[in-house]
């Protein structure tokens, strides 16, 4: 069987991944320390320096969380890529269902869509391999 909508949907799940990496790395993270220097503009000192920390630490979380995603968006690509059509693929399975598990937890519902229709037409074309196989035929019609 060919594998070609997993494929276009793991590299648009991959393009989603990318454009909010890119999003949250550059412009939500700005985004944020300015918020956060403006909100400590009229604070005493004991405060601000406080708060410069915490706005600090919370800048390099979104950071990392931004480079997380565009880690997964280039590994993504190159699983679509490597994706071979006609074989049953586990790791493949196995880090389309994790990766899907990653975009729920991050509350990216667009993205765990993709992924999960991704996993489940995956799943299903796995099954209808499996039947076709010589042995396995052989195996329900006794």
């Amino acid at each position: 069987m060919k594998r070609g909508l997993e494929r276009k949907l793991l590299i648009t799940g991959a393009v989603w991944n990318l454009i909010t990496a890119l999003l949250t790395i550059f412009s939500y993270n700005s985004w944020f320390n300015r918020q956060g220097e403006k909100q400590l503009k009229h604070a005493d000192m004991e405060t601000m320096i406080a708060g410069s920390q915490m706005v600090n630490n919370i800048s390099s979380i979104i950071f990392i969380f931004g480079l997380f995603t565009l880690i997964g968006a280039l590994i993504n690509f190159l699983v679509a890529v490597k994706l071979r059509d006609n074989k049953i693929q586990k790791q493949v399975m196995i880090w389309v269902g994790i990766w899907a598990v990653i975009q729920l937890l991050s509350m990216d519902i667009l993205g765990f869509l993709v992924y999960m229709i991704a996993f489940i037409i995956y799943v299903a074309k796995n099954k209808a391999i499996r039947l076709s196989n010589p042995k396995v035929k052989d195996a329900v019609s006794n």
